[in-house]
């Protein structure tokens, strides 16, 4: 459980490419992991036809000995009857074994065959995963960049925006001061004038 939680947040903190190729990882080694599996009880299934066939031929070898040593010591009719008897069992038992034997190489191809399809489809479904997010990494590094763009554009005219509307307000600024300084020269003309004037009349 504490196995599980660990991986779940390991996985949260990942980016999604990060996930991307650790789950990729982890499904190519447990696919690894099953074709190994797969080998080693093929591998066991040979081995253990070819023991149950040494000992069938084993078997057989014995009895073929055991029934001639019989046949020449025997002569009795009752005893031949039974020995055939045997004989048939075990030919019975022999068939029976070389028909489990051709079921379990019958499963066995089968199983090969079944393997080789649940690989083929997992590779397919692999593959068409990572076309998957190969297109959305796409879309989404376009997206950013056609974002990026558009956000440059705007600071650019943002900022294009905000220099003429200094310049503009340094022009006005400075009419203003041209236009105050104006009328404060006229306002000491008016003033000196008037002051001139009523000197000039003081004295007269």
């Amino acid at each position: 459980m504490g196995k599980k939680k660990g991986a779940g947040n390991k996985l949260a903190k990942m980016s999604e490419e990060e996930r991307l190729r650790y789950l990729q990882h982890r499904a190519e080694i447990e696919e690894e992991a099953r074709r190994r599996k797969q080998q080693l009880i093929s591998i066991f299934m040979k081995n253990k036809l070819k023991r149950e066939e040494a000992f069938a031929r084993l078997n057989l070898a014995k009895i073929n000995q055991e029934w001639r040593s019989i046949l020449r010591n025997i002569k009795c009719e009752e005893l031949k009857s039974e020995i055939k008897s045997v004989e048939e069992y075990f030919e019975d038992a022999l068939t029976r074994k070389n028909d489990t034997i051709q079921r379990l190489l019958s499963d066995l191809d089968e199983n090969e065959e079944m393997y080789s399809t649940m690989l083929h489809a997992h590779m397919e479904n692999i593959e068409r995963l990572i076309a998957l997010h190969s297109d959305r990494i796409a879309f989404l590094k376009t997206s950013y960049l056609d974002e990026k763009k558009s956000m440059l554009n705007q600071y650019h005219k943002e900022i294009q925006t905000y220099k003429e509307r200094k310049i503009k307000a340094h022009v006005e600024l400075e009419c203003v001061f041209y236009g105050l300084e104006s009328i404060a020269d006229n306002d000491r003309d008016r003033v000196r004038d008037r002051h001139l004037k009523q000197v000039d009349d003081v004295k007269s």
